[in-house]
């Protein structure tokens, strides 16, 4: 009768225990049986063409410190700002210069800026051994001087040095000889690097990569204009606080990676 009833307690202890296998008791906790992490929700910035090395590398960091990708665009200031004018959605509005960020500021769609993030400085750029003897920014006025600019109404750069023409008063004899309009401060440098002007206005960090390859102009700081490159929040964000911790962070981090690409962060 014991022997019998020791028996069935055997039995009975197996079958509760292949039970509790199967149910996945035995299983170790907080792997197989963990809920998959949540992917959180990307932002999304309108960027200046020419400000994509530096932004790239700050979206990977961002990325990596807080697991929120950050999704870019890039085109020139002038058809980001009607980019998003269209779209009405996006986080963040990191154009060329400021010029930008104030006119979208002014059709409502600015929320927050920071800057300055880093300078937009023109410089002059000609071929190697400048062969026009370009010395200063009024020699880009002389006759027969063929000069590359960045497209004047839709790149901040262009802006810019149209400031200085018109404060140097060479603002007709520049038209007069006809410039170029290009696309991008890049373009500028590629064309010029192909022997296909005399001079190019772009920014200082685009002759970062090309020191050897050209020659370097840089505008007397007295008629200079150098613009701010801010970084802002826009209204249409649906991740208000998410677009505010991206705009500190680009605060506290930009000025060091623009730097790194050969953009000036001291005025």
């Amino acid at each position: 009768m014991t022997i019998k009833l020791a028996q069935v307690w055997k039995t009975a202890l197996l079958a509760l225990l292949i039970a509790l296998l199967a149910s996945g008791c035995g299983k170790p906790a907080g792997k197989e049986n963990a809920a998959p992490a949540q992917a959180k929700t990307p932002l999304f910035a309108y960027v200046g063409a020419n400000l994509k090395d530096p932004v790239s590398e700050l979206a990977q960091m961002y990325e990596q410190k807080t697991g929120v990708k950050v999704e870019l665009t890039f085109n020139n200031s002038g058809s980001l700002l009607s980019q998003l004018e269209t779209m009405k959605k996006g986080d963040i509005y990191l154009p060329g210069g400021m010029p930008f960020v104030e006119a979208a500021q002014k059709k409502g769609y600015i929320d927050e800026i920071a800057g300055t993030i880093a300078y937009h400085t023109p410089v002059i750029i000609t071929p190697k051994g400048n062969p026009a003897n370009i010395s200063k920014v009024q020699d880009l006025a002389r006759s027969g001087v063929k000069l590359l600019i960045p497209d004047k109404e839709a790149t901040a750069l262009g802006k810019t040095v149209f400031k200085t023409f018109d404060k140097l008063g060479i603002t007709a004899d520049i038209e007069k000889n006809g410039p170029v309009y290009l696309e991008s401060p890049a373009k500028v440098v590629a064309a010029i690097l192909m022997g296909q002007g005399n001079a190019g206005i772009v920014e200082y960090s685009n002759t970062y990569q090309n020191q050897d390859k050209l020659d370097l102009i840089e505008i007397d700081p007295a008629v200079n204009i150098v613009d701010q490159i801010p970084c802002a929040t826009l209204t249409f964000t649906t991740q208000k606080e998410q677009a505010k911790d991206f705009l500190a962070f680009m605060k506290t981090e930009g000025p060091a990676v623009f730097a790194k690409y050969g953009f000036k962060t001291k005025s």
